[in-house]
């Protein structure tokens, strides 16, 4: 990633937060194979697991953070990613969170992988928009987004006879499940709902608005989990490296920005939201 100074963010928590408020990310990989196209990538949501705060130490594995996913065993990235975690050297030892006990034996990717992360908000931008800088001068258009770069060494567990396969995946599927549910959909507890008691843009009593329970993998029949078990594959990543770029009109004098705020705000939905990235400087709360 091009990190100019005026875009560029370095800060761990930072990149945390946005990895935490944009879960989908671009699973990249390059693997040298017969069978599958070497550069796959594949969209996947993914939980972060971030490093104790005592961890300050940037060469100690698993002090940026660890990613962890699944991805369907039928992908042809999956089946490129088995072929290549088969072929690597088993080394002891894992990358385990306190739920897990790491496995006797696991096996990594012989490269990086690469998981990208973009908020949703991005726009162009016209030199129409500018009011100090006039178009025809010293002015180009340009876009403004917001993205992060993760790199990692990838451990798969893809083995369905090895019992910390299953462990991994099944903690994987109840986490994501949990976040979902409760992080996102509000259901069962605090989330993202701003009001429990407000459907439809009415307001009601509390019993007339109460969330549904959040689903649990123990909801589903035991025979499809068995089913699904067998038909995903679970990534851990330990990142070791991540960085940032959020590009909202920071390079431009207050003028510009003034303008690019003002032009922005009376178009699309999107063009809104990024004038509020340009007014206030920065893409997270």
């Amino acid at each position: 990633m091009h990190l100019r100074p005026d875009h560029a963010v370095r800060d761990l928590p930072t990149l945390h937060s946005f990895i935490q408020q944009h879960r989908l990310g671009v699973l990249t990989t390059s693997l040298p194979s017969q069978d599958h196209p070497t550069l796959q990538c594949s969209h996947i949501p993914w939980i972060l697991d971030e490093p104790l705060a005592s961890e300050n130490n940037n060469d100690v594995p698993g002090s940026l953070g660890i990613l962890r996913g699944h991805i369907a065993r039928q992908n042809p990235q999956g089946k490129a990613m088995i072929e290549a975690s088969g072929s690597a050297t088993p080394v002891p030892g894992a990358f385990p969170t306190d739920a897990l006990t790491a496995p006797k034996e696991i096996h990594t990717l012989p490269e990086e992988v690469l998981i990208v992360f973009t908020s949703p908000v991005d726009h162009y931008i016209s030199p129409n928009l500018y009011t100090d800088t006039k178009p025809g001068g010293r002015v180009a258009p340009t876009w403004n987004y917001a993205a992060v770069q993760v790199y990692g060494r990838a451990t798969i567990y893809h083995d369905t006879q090895d019992p910390q396969t299953e462990s991994f995946l099944r903690q994987q599927l109840g986490d994501l499940a949990r976040l979902g549910e409760e992080g996102i959909m509000g259901y069962g507890g605090s989330g993202s709902r701003s009001d429990e008691n407000e459907i439809d843009g009415r307001r009601g009593d509390a019993s007339a608005a109460a969330p549904p329970k959040p689903w649990k993998i123990a909801d589903a029949p035991l025979e499809y989990i068995a089913a699904l078990l067998k038909n995903i594959i679970g990534m851990q990543i330990e990142i070791t490296r991540i960085e940032g770029r959020f590009k909202v009109s920071q390079e431009k004098g207050a003028g510009d920005r003034g303008g690019v705020v003002e032009g922005l705000q009376g178009m699309t939905a999107t063009a809104r939201d990024m004038a509020e990235f340009v007014r206030r400087g920065r893409v997270l709360p």
